[in-house]
C-alpha cells in the first residue's frame, strides 16, 4: 500500500472512531431518556441497567455506522482539503480516483464486517438485552407469552392442517388435537383425532385417539383406534406459533433462521412477507456504508480547497448530510411498502441502494481527475 493510501486511510479511521462514538453516545442518551420511565417505575439496579445497555450497544453501533462513515469521509477529506493537501496530491499527478479508492475499499470492507457482525454477535447480544428488559427489569414472564397459545390452526408441510385447543410449545404438548391430511385434489384423505399429543424425537405422538380414512366423496372407508400413533414432522412445537417480535428482534435473527422461517411459513400457507423484507434488509442495510461513502467522497473535490473554501465545505457538508438522512428515510419508507405488499420485498429494500448508489456514481463522474 502506498504512503498516500495509508495516510488517507489513517485520517478516515481516526474520524470514524470519533464519529462512531458520538453517534453511539447520542443514541444511548436518547434511548436512556425513552427508558427512564421504565427504570423509575421498576427500580432496577445499576448493574442491570449497565448490562442491558452493554448488550444493546452492538445493535446500536450497526445502526449508526452508515452515517458515521458518511461524516468520517467528509471530515477526513475536508481536513485534507482545508490544509491544501488534496491540491498538493493532485498537482503531483495523483488522480481523484486514486485518492478515493482507499476510502471506498475501507467502506466495502465495513460492509463485510457488518454482515458477519449481524450473523455472529447481534443474534447473541440482542436476545439477552430483551430478556433483561422484559424479565429482570419489567419482571414479566417471558416464556408464557412466547410459547403458550389457545386455539391454534396451522397449515403444515406435507399438505396437512393442524388444529388444537391448546398448545404448549415450550414443553411440546397439545390438547384436543385434530390433524387433517389433504390429497392432491384438496379433499381430506385422513383425519387424526386425539385428546392429547406430545413432541419427541422429531415426531408428534398422538395418544388414545382415532384414525379415519376417507374416499374422494368424503365418506369414511376405514378407521382405527390407537393408544399411541407417531407421525414424523418437519415442524417443531415452536414453529406452530408465529411470534410477534419487535423490529430489532427480527433484524437480530440470523439469515439462515429467517430463510427457514420463510420456507416453513410458505408451506403452512401463511404470509412470509415480513420475514422476507427483513431477510433482504439484513443483506442490503450493510451496503449503506458503501453507498454513503460513495455519496460523500466526491463532495470535497467539487468545491474549492484552501482556507477560503470553509463556507463551500460547510455547504457541501450540509448537502451530503441531508442526502444521507434522506437515504435512511428512503429505506424506512421502502421497507414499509414491502411489509404492506405495495412493493415486492426485494424492490422495497434494494431500491434505496440502487438510486442513491447511482447518485453517488453521478457525483463522482463530475469530479475531474
Amino acid at each position: 500500500m502506498r504512503i498516500i493510501s495509508r495516510y488517507v486511510l489513517a485520517e478516515f479511521f481516526k474520524a470514524l472512531c470519533f464519529t462512531s462514538m458520538v453517534f453511539v453516545g447520542l443514541y444511548v442518551i436518547a434511548k436512556l431518556v425513552d427508558d427512564m420511565r421504565t427504570f423509575v417505575t421498576h427500580h432496577p439496579s445499576f448493574t442491570l441497567i449497565f448490562l442491558y445497555y452493554m448488550y444493546v450497544l452492538p445493535f446500536i453501533f450497526v445502526q449508526v455506522l452508515p452515517l458515521a462513515v458518511l461524516l468520517s469521509v467528509l471530515f477526513s477529506l475536508g481536513q485534507l482539503g482545508r490544509h491544501n493537501e488534496l491540491s498538493a496530491m493532485r498537482s503531483c499527478g495523483i488522480s481523484f480516483h486514486r485518492i478515493a479508492l482507499p476510502i471506498l475499499s475501507a467502506a466495502l470492507m465495513l460492509v463485510g464486517v457488518v454482515l458477519v457482525f449481524n450473523e455472529i454477535v447481534i443474534p447473541y447480544t440482542n436476545p439477552r438485552a430483551h430478556h433483561i428488559m422484559r424479565v429482570n427489569i419489567k419482571q414479566k414472564s417471558d416464556e408464557f407469552f412466547r410459547f403458550h397459545r389457545d386455539w391454534v390452526t396451522r397449515r403444515l408441510s406435507g399438505n396437512r392442517i393442524l388444529h388444537t385447543r391448546y398448545l404448549d410449545a415450550l414443553s411440546g404438548q397439545m390438547q384436543d388435537v385434530i390433524l387433517l391430511q389433504l390429497g392432491s385434489g384438496g379433499f381430506i384423505t385422513q383425519r387424526v383425532d386425539a385428546p392429547s399429543a406430545y413432541w419427541k424425537d422429531k415426531h408428534w405422538i398422538f395418544e388414545n385417539g382415532t384414525l379415519r380414512y376417507f374416499d374422494e366423496q368424503g365418506q369414511v372407508v376405514h378407521y382405527d383406534n390407537f393408544a399411541t400413533y407417531a407421525l414424523p414432522f418437519r415442524e417443531a412445537p415452536g414453529d406452530f406459533i408465529r411470534q410477534q417480535k419487535e423490529e430489532d428482534q427480527i433484524l437480530a435473527t440470523p439469515m439462515k433462521e429467517l430463510y427457514q422461517q420463510i420456507r416453513l411459513l410458505r408451506e403452512m400457507g401463511s404470509d412470509p412477507r415480513l420475514e422476507e423484507v427483513n431477510l433482504h434488509l439484513k443483506i442490503a442495510f450493510p451496503f449503506a456504508n458503501f453507498v454513503l461513502a460513495l455519496l460523500g467522497v466526491a463532495i470535497p473535490f467539487l468545491f474549492p480547497t484552501g482556507q477560503r473554501a470553509i463556507v463551500w465545505t460547510a455547504i457541501g457538508f450540509v448537502i451530503t448530510v441531508v442526502i444521507g438522512f434522506f437515504y435512511i428515510g428512503f429505506i424506512a419508507v421502502g421497507t414499509s411498502f414491502g411489509k404492506n405488499g405495495t412493493l415486492s420485498p426485494v424492490v422495497s429494500v434494494w431500491i434505496a441502494n440502487c438510486l442513491f448508489g447511482l447518485l453517488g456514481a453521478f457525483m463522482i463522474s463530475k469530479v475531474r481527475s
